[in-house]
């Protein structure tokens, strides 16, 4: 067994559990480790102690315990090899608690030992870019589903929902720069501030949307951090704006049309939430695809349209947006593959593909 007496003796508390752990668990725990404000000197008055356990056996478990003390409460929490080997692994976004922890006790050497290899594997996925860029972009479209899900205007998770896809989002872009969260969104500017790459705007919109509750405004803010963080991938990983070949375009007006058909609904409906989606879904293609086969501004901006909640003019602008879409193509000599009916389409496929 190691104990870090150095830390120990500067805590009755960690002492105690220490104790406990040599009296009772000796063959139940692998680790303790201590993280947070405690390892970090910036520990207070009315700070906690930020610890958690490895447990080495199901019984170990059973050490997993919440308390109050002086009117300060504790949590002595598990986190299972299996968890942290998902952390080590970009997987799971508490990346800090094994980067940065300071180890109390081991039970072994080998504990120890199992401890660092998956610091030294979390270090070499962060110098990977294949990986970067395969994490980077799961948390980014993690992101987009929840937005997806703000527009359910009964949700009663709106705001924490909200501030779920910031934190996602933030996450995105330490992995885009080579790191890890330290404190997240409770020091985001300090955060951001050491990060090389940075979405425009990311910090001042995220303190405007937790001051505000007009939801269709937290949605735009929201659709801006997201649209900005992507920038901040493809800027990274894609290089299409500098290989940009017009047979790229070809298959996707095909595939692209439904969405004009659901803001064109949406209008004739006068569904402000659907058209918001759909609307957010024909920007964002604009933005990382369409807008490297064309001059910036030949497109019109949908969400700004929807935003004003004029749905003749929405219509009138989304029609806008396909046509010029449709002059893309012509300019690029790509044909379009558009049937009037299954008939028609029947006789041409089957001939394409006997």
């Amino acid at each position: 067994m190691q104990r870090n007496s150095h830390l120990i003796n500067k805590s009755d508390l960690l002492a105690i559990i220490v104790k406990k752990i040599e009296t009772t668990y000796s063959e139940d725990i692998s680790l303790l480790i201590c993280y947070g404000s405690f390892v970090t000197g910036e520990y207070g008055v009315m700070s906690d102690i930020d610890f958690f356990f490895v447990p080495k056996t199901n019984r170990g478990y059973e050490l997993n315990y919440q308390f109050i003390i002086n009117n300060i409460g504790y949590d002595l929490w598990a986190v299972s090899w299996e968890r942290l080997k998902k952390i080590s692994n970009l997987e799971d976004p508490l990346t800090s608690i094994l980067m940065d922890g300071k180890v109390i006790f081991a039970s072994t050497v080998e504990d120890l030992q199992k401890l660092e290899n998956l610091k030294n594997n979390l270090r070499q996925n962060l110098n990977n870019e294949v990986f970067i860029g395969k994490m980077s972009n799961k948390y980014i479209e993690k992101a987009k589903m929840i937005y997806f899900g703000l527009q359910n205007y009964e949700s009663n998770t709106f705001q924490i929902d909200t501030v779920k896809i910031a934190e996602t989002l933030l996450n995105a872009i330490a992995i885009l720069n080579n790191t890890y969260l330290k404190k997240g969104l409770k020091q985001i500017e300090n955060e951001l501030y050491r990060m090389l790459l940075t979405p425009v705007g990311f910090l001042e919109n995220y303190r405007k949307l937790i001051k505000i509750k007009n939801k269709d405004k937290v949605q735009y803010l929201i659709n801006e951090m997201i649209i900005e963080t992507e920038k901040i991938y493809h800027s990274k990983f894609d290089h299409v704006n500098v290989n940009v070949k017009p047979a790229d375009l070809t298959g996707f007006y095909e595939e692209f049309k439904s969405a004009y058909n659901k803001l064109l609904l949406a209008c004739n409906e006068k569904d402000y939430e659907n058209a918001y989606y759909a609307g957010y879904m024909i920007d964002r293609e604009t933005q990382f695809f369409l807008i490297h086969h064309t001059d910036p501004g030949v497109f019109p901006n949908m969400i700004d349209e929807v935003l004003t909640n004029k749905f003749e003019s929405i219509r009138a602008k989304c029609i806008e947006h396909e046509r010029q879409l449709i002059n893309l193509l012509t300019q690029n000599s790509i044909g379009i593959n558009d049937y009037k009916d299954c008939s028609v389409f029947r006789k041409r496929f089957l001939d394409e593909t006997t």
